[in-house]
């Protein structure tokens, strides 16, 4: 090979050569200026270069697992059948005896050893019209009760606890006047239809009424007070108050509530009324008399017009001869 060309292709490699360590320098620059300008920078993409990686392979694996147990789960770990046997709650009042009210028609159930007895409302110092009363005969197991009662009141003098014989006032006839009045009682529910209800439970020592505990319902025509029947013996017994007294040592009386099924309110639809119609009278129309206007000039010479040179309409209530009458003039 002669020398020319040996020499040729040696100059073409070292200008490569030049030409790649120049290219390399810049770059060296350019990184070095960034790393200047953004230290952070290589940092955050090492640690992103990390943690990349084992966030998409705990996906991978979190989601291969549950796929596994959610198939195959039963296959290895098979599931024992479980049977609980719930004990029977006996309903007591499903053999009790039955009550149905004469006079507003409503039902209680009580038990079969007890005896019931109407009390007829006609007394003059008296405000109810009826008391049912259920006595058990002392058969209970705290002797304190003896049963309970309902008294039915006529609901438009009565439509609430206040006035009937149950709410008995202590005589404090000013504060009576003032405060009392104003008493608002407990909303509660009773009956198998979960009848709206005020709870009355006056404790001892109360500034307006007596000690007492009842429930108060109206509905219809009548107010209901259903209250548990004290023995006389047992009034002064009675110190943690009458509701608290009841619930430890009558609990048979809230059974009984539950079962109480008063008559549906029947709504009577008003009848239409008739509207009559009025008689038509014949009357005759009545006749308008229109006065039409007349000539004012008493002296009038009828001659033709001097401006109009066609015949026209008079237009003064005064025809001339080239004027064809107006309709709104007498002539």
């Amino acid at each position: 090979m002669p020398r020319a060309s040996q020499k040729t292709k040696s100059v073409k490699k070292n200008k490569k050569i030049a030409i790649h360590k120049r290219i390399h320098n810049h770059l060296k620059k350019k990184l070095v200026a960034l790393k200047k300008k953004h230290r952070h920078t290589h940092k955050v993409v090492v640690v992103m270069s990390f943690t990349i990686p084992l966030i998409l392979g705990f996906v991978f694996f979190g989601s291969g697992a549950l796929y596994f147990f959610e198939n195959y789960q039963d296959k290895i770990f098979p599931k024992e059948e479980i049977s609980v046997s719930l004990p029977v709650v006996k309903d007591d009042t499903v053999n009790w005896a039955g009550y149905t009210d004469s006079l507003t028609g409503f039902t209680v159930k009580y038990p079969d050893f007890w005896h019931n007895s109407v009390i007829d409302g006609s007394k003059d110092n008296v405000n109810f019209l009826r008391k049912v009363t259920f006595d058990n005969g002392l058969n209970q197991e705290d002797k304190r009760f003896k049963g309970f009662a309902v008294s039915i009141y006529e609901a438009k003098k009565y439509s609430g606890p206040v006035g009937t014989d149950e709410l008995k006032d202590n005589g404090n006839l000013t504060q009576k006047d003032t405060s009392c009045q104003k008493t608002e009682y407990m909303e509660a529910s009773l009956g198998e239809k979960s009848y709206p209800v005020q709870e009355v439970n006056i404790i001892a020592n109360d500034p307006c009424f007596q000690k007492v505990f009842f429930y108060s319902l109206t509905r219809g025509k009548y107010t209901y007070n259903i209250y548990p029947l004290i023995n006389t013996e047992s009034q002064s017994l009675l110190d943690l108050g009458l509701k608290i007294e009841t619930i430890n040592n009558f609990p048979k009386f809230f059974e009984i509530l539950s079962t109480f099924v008063f008559p549906e309110e029947v709504i009577k639809a008003e009848p239409e009324k008739k509207v009559e119609p009025k008689p038509v009278q014949n009357i005759a129309p009545r006749r308008v008399l229109i006065r039409k206007a007349t000539c004012p000039n008493k002296n009038d010479h009828p001659r033709k017009s001097r401006t109009k040179k066609h015949r026209h309409m008079d237009e003064d209530c005064c025809m001339d001869p080239d004027e064809w009458p107006n309709p709104r003039c007498q002539y």
